[in-house]
């Protein structure tokens, strides 16, 4: 183990103290001190990307209880100097890479889970780990849901909903509180104790404000205009 590797180790000592005895599992203190081993790999076996073990620390540190600003504390360095074996971009850019990593891994809620002796690093793992009978009934319950995944429920069918538009729907009740008032009006109603059952009975102006005493003796001044007949009434009229 190098020097600057072993300051990662003891940065995450000193950052999760009584608790980094318990999260940081083999398999952690295994990558973080040897990086991806290429000679645990064989000849033509398929090996992680850089990516992953990004994520996959990135994952635990969430999970370690670390806040994003103190996983990028110490990963950051971390990809871009035990992880540049393994990447053919600039240190810059897998520093940038890791940041976005990292904000992805904390505002998705992404889980740590690891697959025990099975991992794909090749890290070490232990019977005696932690989290190792945890991570055991994740990996069943995710093989038993891929084996039957839940069915997809369609989305209801868009129902349009009906409505009225503004403007006809002041004139309505416009022309309701009209009625109203003119009915009042001709028992002899005083025009306040109109406007008082106006506002009781919610009724509006035409553009749909609330009535006031001089916009209601405006419009009961006005003359009534009596609808137009439609054509069919207006011939069976004539034929009267």
């Amino acid at each position: 183990m190098t020097n600057t590797e072993n300051s990662y180790l003891i940065m995450l000592d000193a950052k999760l103290g009584e608790l980094g005895k318990e999260t940081i599992y083999l398999c952690i203190r295994d990558l973080v001190e040897h990086g991806l081993d290429l000679a645990r790999f064989s000849a033509g076996e398929t090996k992680p990307q850089r990516q992953d073990i990004t994520q996959y620390l990135a994952a635990w540190s969430r999970h370690a209880g670390l806040s994003e600003e103190e996983s990028r504390g110490w990963l950051v360095e971390y990809c871009a100097s035990t992880l540049l074996p393994l990447s053919k971009r600039t240190p810059a850019a897998i520093r940038h890479s890791t940041k976005s990593n990292l904000k992805y891994i904390y505002g998705s809620n992404v889980p740590f889970l690891c697959q025990c002796d099975n991992n794909s690093f090749h890290a070490h793992c232990s019977l005696g780990c932690p989290v190792y009978t945890e991570m055991q009934v994740k990996l069943l319950a995710k093989a038993e849901e891929a084996l039957h995944p839940k069915p997809i429920v369609p989305p209801a069918p868009f129902v349009p909903e009906y409505f009225i538009p503004v403007k006809k729907a002041n004139l309505e009740q416009f022309q309701s509180g009209m009625r109203l008032a003119r009915e009042e009006l001709q028992k002899g109603t005083k025009v306040r104790f109109i406007l008082k059952h106006l506002h009781e009975r919610g009724f509006k102006t035409r553009t749909g404000r609330a009535w006031t005493d001089g916009t209601l003796r405006k419009e009961l001044a006005k003359p009534q205009i009596s609808p137009v007949p439609e054509q069919g009434q207006a011939g069976a009229a004539d034929n009267a």
